[in-house]
C-alpha cells in the first residue's frame, strides 16, 4: 500500500506541522465563489485538513461535513470551530463515504486532496464523488499542481493533468467551469485550475 493511503502518514505530517499546502486561511477562490453564488444544502469537504475552507463554507448557511482520516487534522479543526451546529466532523477515509452518504451531498469541495492520494486511485476518487453527490450536485474542485508530472516526479503532492480529470469524469459529470482563477494566490497562479462539474444521471 502506498504510504499516502494510510492515516498514520498524514497524522504524522500534522504532528510535525509539515503542512506546506495549508494556506492558514480560506482560499480566496472559494470565498469569491460563495460571495457571488448561492450554495445550499449539504457540502462535503474532502481531506479537510485544518479546516479553513470548512469554516468559510459554514458561514453561508450550509451544513458542512468535514472529512479527514488524520485524527490530528480533525482535532485541530474541532478546537477552532465556532459553529458546531453547522459542521459535522468525520474521521473517515474518503473512499468509504459512498457506503455512508450515498446520493447525499449537494456540493463536494476539493482542494489539495486529489493530488495527495495515490494516483492509481484517481478513477476510484471520481467514482466516490459521483456516488455521494445528488443528481445535479456540484464538484467544486481546485486542481493543483499542474506543473508536475504525475508519475515521474513522485509526491505528495502528485502532479495533476486536466486532460486526465476530463477523461475520468466525462461520462459522469457535465463541465460547468474550467478556468484559471484570478483569485489564485500568487505562488499558485497558473499552477492550479478551478473546475466545477455537475453530476449527471
Amino acid at each position: 500500500m502506498n504510504k499516502v493511503s494510510t492515516p498514520e502518514f498524514w497524522n504524522q505530517r500534522y504532528l510535525d506541522n509539515n503542512t506546506k499546502w495549508d494556506l492558514g486561511y480560506p482560499t480566496p477562490i472559494l470565498t469569491h465563489y460563495l460571495e457571488n453564488n448561492k450554495v445550499s444544502g449539504k457540502a462535503c469537504v474532502l481531506g479537510c485538513g485544518n479546516g479553513h475552507d470548512v469554516m468559510e463554507l459554514s458561514r453561508y448557511d450550509i451544513d458542512v461535513y468535514a472529512v479527514d482520516f488524520a485524527l490530528e487534522a480533525i482535532e485541530n479543526l474541532r478546537k477552532k470551530l465556532t459553529d458546531k451546529k453547522r459542521v459535522e466532523l468525520l474521521e473517515e477515509d474518503i473512499f468509504n463515504l459512498p457506503t455512508l452518504y450515498s446520493n447525499y451531498f449537494n456540493f463536494v469541495y476539493e482542494y489539495t486532496c486529489y493530488c495527495a492520494i495515490d494516483p492509481n486511485r484517481r478513477e476510484d476518487y471520481f467514482d466516490m464523488v459521483y456516488k455521494v453527490l445528488k443528481v445535479g450536485g456540484l464538484l467544486f474542485g481546485i486542481f493543483i499542481p499542474l506543473d508536475k508530472e504525475i508519475y515521474n516526479e513522485g509526491g505528495p503532492p502528485f502532479g495533476v493533468s486536466i486532460k486526465e480529470v476530463m477523461t475520468l469524469t466525462h461520462n459522469k459529470f457535465k463541465v460547468i467551469v474550467n478556468t484559471f482563477s484570478n483569485y489564485s494566490i500568487e505562488p499558485r497562479a497558473g499552477r492550479e485550475k478551478l473546475i466545477i462539474l455537475e453530476k449527471i444521471q
